[in-house]
């Protein structure tokens, strides 16, 4: 079985091999599809994420719940406690550079706790068909999926997904995975 820093290498590889038409069009198929989830429609509360690049995109996604009512979360890396907290966004003009390359709430922005999460959309380098997800290989996700009890929705494209991944024991599983392709 391949390592989880050879995975990571793969699908860095991957990811490069399509255009970014491509990943904008498959990123909008995902959008639509967790938008049809009966438990995305119910929910109110709801933590999202902000691209990087190669990642699957939700600001469509993201925008569509702003005008919903959905309460828009977003993580804030704090990187020496090696931890997330979720902020409230009202638009994207109150996201700020964060560590990674990423664009995350300020501080300053409504918190929330685990507990009320009742949706957590997941990204990742790499998903399997039991649902066994492999990150950036800092934890940051295991540690808050370990203490919600929000229904957990990986997210990416079909070629993340893998028949059976290395898994540790502090690697947490997701409930769904939705690719452009479907729902596992």
């Amino acid at each position: 079985m391949l390592s989880k820093k050879e995975i990571r290498r793969i699908v860095q590889e991957l990811r490069k091999t399509y255009s970014s038409e491509t990943l904008a069009k498959w990123s909008e198929e995902i959008c639509r599809k967790i938008a049809k989830l009966p438990e995305y429609r119910k929910s109110t509360f709801i933590a999202f994420y902000f691209a990087k690049k190669g990642e699957v995109d939700l600001k469509s996604l993201i925008s569509r719940a702003f005008l919903t009512g959905k309460k828009v979360f977003l993580p804030k890396t704090h990187f020496t406690e090696k931890k997330l907290t979720f902020h409230q966004i009202f638009s994207f003009s109150d996201l700020v550079p964060g560590p990674f390359s990423l664009r995350e709430p300020p501080l300053k922005n409504p918190s929330i706790s685990l507990e009320k999460l009742e949706l957590i959309l997941v990204p990742g380098v790499a998903f399997d068909l039991k649902k066994t997800r492999i990150g950036y290989g800092g934890g940051f996700y295991d540690r808050v999926l370990s203490k919600t009890q929000a229904l957990k929705i990986g997210v990416a494209f079909s070629f993340q997904i893998f028949e059976k991944l290395p898994s540790e024991a502090h690697d947490q599983n997701v409930d769904l995975i939705i690719t452009e392709r479907g729902i596992i």
